[in-house]
Order: C-alpha cells, then structure tokens, then sequence
C-alpha cells in the first residue's frame, strides 16, 4: 500500500533543513533540486514570497505610464502572479503538490508567513483546503519542538482570519502605495514614494525636526545651596514651595530617574526654575554664611519591579540605546539567533508576557542559564499567578520574547549581545523587587527653601542582574531641627531645551504606542490598546525603506529628514496617510480582522478606496509647485556624496 505523502512548506531553505534534521532519525532523506523527499514527508521551501500582487501594466498595459489622468486604478478583483526570481521554485512546488496527500504549512508563524503560504497554494491551484494544516509554535526550531508540534498541527481555517488581514493589509497598501506614489510623483514631477505607514512616521519625522528648528530656548536659573555641619555635607536646590506641594503626590508614584526626566522636559515649569537672573543672584546673596534648618525629612522605603519580558519592538529599542543597532540589525541577529543557532524563541512579537502554562519551562531555562550567567537560582521565583510574567489575556499570536537555552556553537559578538540582553532580563524578572531608601530633605535659610534628595539602595533585587541602581547619591542621616552653616551658594544658569531628534529607539517607541503622539483624547484611548504603526516585522524595514528613499539620512544616531522630505509632509498635510491616527486606526482594524472580530474585508477596504479617490481629488486640484533645488540641502547632498562614492568603489 503505497503511503500517502505530506508536504512541509517553509519558509526559507535553513528552515527546512531544521526539519529534515529533526525527522530524519525517523526516516531518511533524499535531497532534490528544491526539495527534500522521504518516506512519508516532503520538505520544500520558499524564498520568502515568491507570489504578489500584479502591477498595474498587467492588468491594462497602457497603465504602465504614469499619468495622473489614469487615477485612481482600482483592480475589480485583485490577481497575483509568481514573481520572476521565485518561478523556479514556485514550479517545483506545483509539481510537489501534485503528489502529496495534505500540505503542512510551516512558514513563520504570523501575518506575512501565513500569506506566503497560502498565496503559493491559491496560484499553483490547490483545491483541498480541508487537507491543509498549520504548524504553529512560538518556541525556537530545535529538534524537539519540531517533532513535537507536528504531532499537533492544527486545520488552517483556524487561521483563516489571520489570511485575511494579510491580505487587508496587502490590498490597502496596494491602492494606497500606487495610487498615492503616481499622483504626487506626475504632480510634482519628482520620485515621491507614499505608504500609509510609512508616510505616516515620516510626518513625525518631519514635525519633530520643525519643533527643533522653531525652538527659542529661553534662560532660566537654579540656585545651589552647600550646607555643613562638622562632617556633615549636603547641598541642596532652592524651589518654590507651592509647586512641591502640587507634585508631591505624584512624584511619589515615581523613582529617581523619571523624576529627573520630567524635570529636565518641564524645564521653566520644574520647581526649581526662576526666571530671573536678578532674583537667583539675590537669594545667593542673602543665604551665604547663614544658617539653614533641616524644616522637613521624608523617608521611605521604594519597591521597584522587575521590568517587562522583551517584544520584538522593546528589545530594538534597548539594542539601539546600548550599542546603537538599527531595528533592522536586531531583528537580523534575532533571526539568526532564532533559526540558525536556537536560541531565542520566535523573535517578531509585540507580546511581554508568557503563557502560565510555560512556568515549568521557565524554571528548566533558569537552571540551564545558571550554568553561563552568574545569578543566584535560589533568589528567582516563578509564579504562574505572576500576571508581570504569566497573562493569557495579554497574549498576541506569540508569547514574548525569550531565550530557549544556553549556546552550542560561537556567537558572534554582536549576537552574544543580543542573546545576552535577552537571558539578563528573562532571568530578572523572576528576580525580587528592587528595594531602596529615597530621602527627601528640605532646609529653610531664611525665607527661602532647598530641597536635598539621595536614595540608599537597601536589596538590590533584580537590579542585582545589571549591576544594581545606576546612581546613589547619599545623604547622611539627618533630623528635623538640625542647624547647618551655608559655607557656599551659586546661580547655576539652564536654558529651555528642543525636543531631541528621533532616534531608533525612540521612534520605534512612537510606533508601537501611537496613542502617545495624538492629541484627540478620545482617540488616544480608543488606540491605547491598539497596535500602533505598523507591526513588529515589519518596523525595521519601513525605517530601512525611509532612508533607501532618500527621505532620511542618519546623522550619528538620529534620523533627520531631507528637504525632498519635508516637501511632501507639507503637500499631505491634514491627509489621512500622513495622519498617526488614521494609519493606527487602520492597523486596529487589521488586528481586528486577524483576531476574527470581523467577519470579513469588504468594508474596511471600502473606506481605503473611497479615501484614495478622494485623495486623488484633492492631488490634482493642488497649485503648489516643487522646486527641486530644494534637494541641495546639507542632508540630501551627504546622501548624494556616499551614493556616489559608493559607485565609486
């Protein structure tokens, strides 16, 4: 009786060497132009999508010119075609499925790889949708889970939502990117391309370096104040009483550090500022050589919890802060780390949270971790009940982001760094909270109040794993009612400061909590839950995109946008694809649709289309002009000169 053959989809080559690898102690394989073949398993792969949307010219080739007179171009019925470099492939696997009982799909488990898949099977005229099944799994591709998730691979109309929103998204950002790019390119006779996404973080972009440009600083001043008695030295800030007595309440919701940061963002409003120069130098004159009163001592014990495990986007964020990685270079080694070495689970994850189920894992990997890192076993904790750690409910598609267990092979330097990052904080967070002492001291001299400020560290706790509390400032004991001599005062002049252009970090931040930049209240809770701009596979590459597009350039760490740049966000001014709102309205609809809360796409396509058509309206009735010596600015011609020194070589 002849045995009826599965065929396992994936997504890449590697990937399906790793299944071959892990099935092979139960049958052998032979290897083929495209595919590898056993007795009952055949593993082929893709090159990422070999399938995609026609262009415009396949459907009416008069379309391939652009002309504004041709929009809008809306497909009565969007069609795909198997993309040049990938036909080989592509024919290899048509004829595969000719043989095959059931299909497995294995690409990665998320939006883009279920579309890769299923686009493969629609174009090579697979029928049979109730013999295709989904392997899923958030765990690295060891051997193991392999084996293991095959044994309980579920019907693929489970994830028939996730198709899609896949293809939602797909067809929006077609009408969009096509529509959009043509009319202001024929417009303005220039390259411009547009994306509801990616227009979208270039306006903040933009905005944020016109916040800069118009920025006055304005002067402001502190006065010191250094008090002493015997061995006794402290120094302190003059502020004005009433604005502490406003903030103390929320000031003691927050540690030392967010304490300064808002300090240093408030600058004239800090209750330390004075605004004029003649009244700082006024009190310096009166408090020196007097003597200052301890009025007030507030003490007590702070609690800090261990921070949240890593999604995809956090973790770009920290390995952008440390070692000034781009997004896109930490999901490369993230993949690396994921599919070459094993070590991470999978990496595109917007999740900080672990299945409770996953307890008993977590204990294992913290005993196999203690046998690299340097951390006492003794001191973690794990708690299903943990909801930091352990929450069904704040769950995506995967589970956050962790190690799966300590390496075999070398790492390169920059994945040991990443997969570093990775086991200090998975190992921290079952760690004990970080207890230290914060004092606050308030002396009078006179009719004038300073406020002294220190923390003692009492436990450490998770802190332990990073070295502990990055900065202590002691102050020796003190009682209310104690007398100090004021040995010395001065005026320490300050200045209002821009906002700080973006940088990775901080624009990924922007990205995955876009609620944080929209002003409409009401519309900042409704997207507090939403998934921002974009998703965590696909944030790197839009950043990437920006500056092959020449709209960005980078300039140390931070992104700085071109004059061709700034003339487009001008041009789409009030429009919905510049709009953060807009595009993150869009992204909770797709998450809607992948989350099966919507029955189907017709109406959420429908408002993208009537949008374009619109949009277009307003395109041509536009009388503004692009001058492209506009282009001759500093960034653009730092972008031209490594362009051209690059073809150089």
């Amino acid at each position: 009786m002849e045995i009826k053959k599965i065929l396992l989809l994936c997504e890449k080559p590697s990937v399906a060497r790793d299944f071959v690898k892990a099935l092979e102690s139960f049958e052998k394989f032979r290897s083929f132009d495209g595919f590898f073949e056993g007795a009952r398993y055949i593993v082929s792969w893709a090159y990422g999508h070999l399938c995609d949307l026609k262009e415009p010219e396949d459907y009416d080739q008069t379309l391939k010119k652009w002309n504004l007179e041709t929009l809008p171009i809306i497909p009565q019925r969007f069609e795909y075609k198997v993309l040049k470099q990938g036909a080989k492939q592509f024919k290899i696997i048509k004829e595969l499925l000719q043989r095959v009982d059931s299909v497995y799909i294995c690409t990665d488990c998320g939006r883009e790889g279920e579309l890769i898949a299923r686009l493969i099977l629609f174009q090579a005229g697979w029928k049979d949708w109730s013999r295709v099944y989904r392997f899923w799994t958030s765990e690295a591709l060891t051997s193991e889970v392999i084996r293991k998730t095959l044994m309980k691979v579920r019907p693929a109309v489970e994830f028939d939502r996730l198709f899609k929103s896949a293809l939602a998204r797909q067809w929006a950002d077609w009408l969009v990117g096509i529509n959009c790019t043509r009319a202001i390119t024929c417009k303005y006779g220039d390259l411009f391309t547009v994306g509801r996404v990616q227009t979208a973080v270039l306006s903040l972009i933009v905005e944020r370096e016109a916040e800069i440009r118009n920025f006055k600083p304005t002067p402001y001043y502190n006065v010191q104040g250094f008090f002493a008695q015997g061995e006794k030295k402290v120094s302190g800030l003059y502020f004005e009483k009433k604005k502490l007595e406003k903030t103390e309440r929320e000031e003691d919701e927050e540690d030392e550090e967010n304490e300064n940061e808002e300090e240093k963002k408030e600058g004239l409003h800090s209750k330390f500022a004075i605004r004029e120069k003649e009244v700082a130098e006024r009190i310096v004159s009166v408090i020196k050589g007097k003597v200052a009163i301890v009025k007030k001592v507030r003490s007590k014990i702070v609690l800090e919890k261990p921070p949240l495990l890593f999604s995809l986007t956090t973790l770009q964020q920290e390995a952008n802060k440390l070692f000034g990685f781009s997004a896109a270079k930490t999901l490369e080694l993230c993949q690396n780390l994921y599919e070459k070495h094993h070590l991470l689970s999978y990496p595109r994850t917007e999740a900080q949270h672990l299945d409770p189920a996953q307890a008993k894992e977590c204990l294992r990997l913290l005993k196999e971790l203690s046998q690299v890192f340097k951390f006492d076993l003794r001191k973690c904790t794990v708690d299903a009940g943990n909801k930091r750690v352990f929450d069904l409910a704040k769950l995506t598609d995967h589970h956050a982001l962790i190690p799966q267990g300590v390496p075999r092979n070398p790492l390169t330097e920059d994945e040991r760094k990443i997969y570093e990052l990775v086991c200090r904080r998975f190992i921290a967070v079952f760690y004990p909270d970080c207890k230290y002492r914060k004092t606050e001291v308030e002396f009078e001299v006179e009719v004038y109040s300073f406020l002294a400020r220190g923390n003692v560290l009492v436990d450490a706790g998770w802190r332990e794993i990073y070295g502990g509390l990055k900065s202590d400032v002691l102050l020796p004991l003190l009682r209310e009612g104690e007398r100090f001599k004021v040995v010395d005062a001065k005026v320490v002049k300050k200045q209002t400061q821009p906002p700080s252009r973006y940088t990775d970090a901080s624009i990924l931040e922007v990205m995955a909590k876009a609620y944080k930049v929209i002003k409409d209240e009401g519309l900042r809770q409704v997207l507090k839950e939403a998934s921002g701009l974009g998703t965590p596979a696909t944030r790197a590459e839009i950043l990437k995109k920006l500056q092959k597009k020449q709209y960005v350039v980078k300039s140390s760490k931070y992104l700085v946008p071109t004059p061709k740049a700034e003339f487009l966000v001008k041009m789409l001014k009030g429009e919905k694809v510049a709009d953060v709102s807009y595009t993150a309205i869009w992204e909770r609809e797709l998450e809607r649709i992948a989350r099966g809360g919507v029955s189907g796409i017709s109406h959420f396509l429908e408002d993208v289309k009537r949008y374009v058509v619109e949009f277009l309206e307003r395109i041509k009735e536009s009388d503004a002009v692009y001058q492209k010596e506009e282009k001759k600015g500093y960034y653009y011609a730092k972008v031209k000169k490594r362009q051209q020194k690059k073809k150089r070589r």
